[in-house]
C-alpha cells in the first residue's frame, strides 16, 4: 500500500493525519500548515503609555452620550481594558461602552486577540512529519514525562514512532485560526464584534498574521524587499525562500522521520526526506524584518542562514520527479 504520512506538533497534542504518500502531497502548496506554524507579532510600542500618548493627541469630540466612563482617567479606562486582555469578547464589550474606551483600547484589543491566536497556533511547538513505518523517533523528543503521560513509557524505542503516528490523544488542529471566536454565537449575533474582527484582518500588520475563514493568505509586508522565512528555534537555523508558496516544500524537506525509504517519489537524493535535520525540533514562519528586530546581527546573532543547502535539496528533487518539473525556490 505505501507508506502515509502525518504531520504532528508534539506540544499542542494535535496532528494532520493520513496525508497520503508524501510524493502525493509534497509539492502541493498547504496554507493551513503555513498559518498554523504562523503567528501575530505585537509591536514593541503597543504598551499603556503609547495608547495614551495616540488618545491624548486626537481631537477631542463633543456631543458625548452620557457615560459614568467618561468620568474616569484614561489612565484608569486603559487598566481596566489590560486586565480583559486575556478575556477578548469581555475586552469587547467593555470597549463598546463609550466611545473614549473604543478609541483608548484599539491597541489592547490587538494584543489580545493576538494572544489568542498565538495560544492555538504551532509556531515554537516542536514539529515532525512522521510517516507510519516509522520505527524510532528522534533521539530526546519525547521526555520521560511525557511517554509517562501518553502511556509509552513501557514500550521500546524501536516502537515509538508507529505508536506516536496513531496516537488517540492528538486531535486534528482547528485550520481557520481563529474559528472558534469568529463562530462564537455571541459574535455571530452582533454586528459590532463581527466588524471588529474583519477590521483587524484586514488592518496593517495584522493581516499578514490573522486567518479568518476566507481571507488568508500570505502577503510581504509594506516593504517589497520583506521576505517570509521558516525558523528553526531550537537549531537556531533558517531558510528564506524568494516566493511564500515555497514555504510548505521547506517545512516538508526538514521535518521527515520514517525507517523506510518509501516516499512515492523519484531521485536518489528522496532517502534524505526520512531522516530530515529539524524533526521534532521547534519551528515557525516569520517575516525577515521581524526576526531582524528579534536578533539583530549586532548582539552577536548565531543564528545560521542553510537556504543554500536547502535550495539545491528541493531543486534537485524537482528534476528527479518526472510529475513536476522545476522548482520556482
Amino acid at each position: 500500500m505505501g507508506q502515509y504520512w502525518a504531520i504532528i506538533s508534539i506540544d499542542n497534542r494535535e496532528t494532520a493525519r493520513h496525508l497520503g504518500k508524501l510524493g502525493e502531497f509534497f509539492w502541493m502548496p498547504d496554507d493551513s500548515l503555513v498559518s498554523r506554524l504562523t503567528t501575530p507579532v505585537i509591536p514593541e510600542s503597543y504598551n499603556t503609555d503609547s495608547a495614551i500618548g495616540v488618545f491624548e493627541g486626537k481631537k477631542a469630540k463633543k456631543n458625548y452620550p452620557p457615560s459614568i466612563l467618561l468620568s474616569l482617567p484614561h489612565e484608569l479606562l486603559l487598566e481596566i481594558a489590560e486586565e480583559l486582555v486575556e478575556k477578548y469578547l469581555d475586552l469587547i464589550c467593555f470597549s463598546l461602552t463609550c466611545i473614549d474606551a473604543w478609541e483608548l483600547t484599539e491597541q489592547v484589543r490587538y494584543k489580545s486577540l493576538s494572544q489568542k491566536i498565538k495560544r492555538k497556533s504551532w509556531a515554537g511547538s516542536r514539529i515532525i512529519l512522521l510517516g507510519d513505518y516509522a520505527r524510532a523517533l528522534p533521539k530526546g523528543l519525547l521526555t520521560d514525562a511525557e511517554k509517562k503521560e501518553l502511556k509509552l513509557d513501557g514500550y521500546a524505542d524501536h516502537e515509538l514512532g508507529s505508536l506516536l503516528y496513531a496516537h488517540k490523544a492528538f486531535g486534528m488542529p482547528s485550520y481557520k485560526i481563529p474559528s472558534d471566536l469568529y463562530y462564537n454565537i455571541m459574535v455571530q449575533d452582533n454586528d459590532l464584534l463581527l466588524d471588529e474582527l474583519r477590521y483587524f484582518a484586514r488592518r496593517k500588520p495584522f493581516s499578514q498574521w490573522i486567518r479568518l475563514p476566507g481571507n488568508f493568505k500570505l502577503t510581504k509586508s509594506s516593504s517589497s524587499k520583506d521576505l517570509w522565512m521558516v525558523r528553526n528555534l531550537t537549531k537556531q537555523e533558517y531558510v528564506i525562500p524568494t516566493r511564500p508558496q515555497s514555504l510548505t516544500q521547506v517545512v516538508y524537506s526538514l521535518i521527515g522521520c520514517s525507517s523506510d525509504a518509501s516516499v512515492s517519489m523519484q531521485g536518489e537524493r528522496c532517502s534524505v526526506l526520512i531522516n530530515g535535520p529539524w524533526a521534532g525540533d521547534r519551528i515557525d514562519v516569520t517575516l525577515v524584518s521581524i526576526h531582524r528586530q528579534e536578533h539583530a546581527p549586532e548582539e552577536g546573532s548565531s543564528w545560521k542562514d542553510i537556504t543554500v543547502s536547502v535550495k539545491e535539496l528541493l531543486e534537485a528533487l524537482a528534476i528527479d520527479d518526472d510529475d513536476y518539473g522545476v522548482f520556482k525556490f
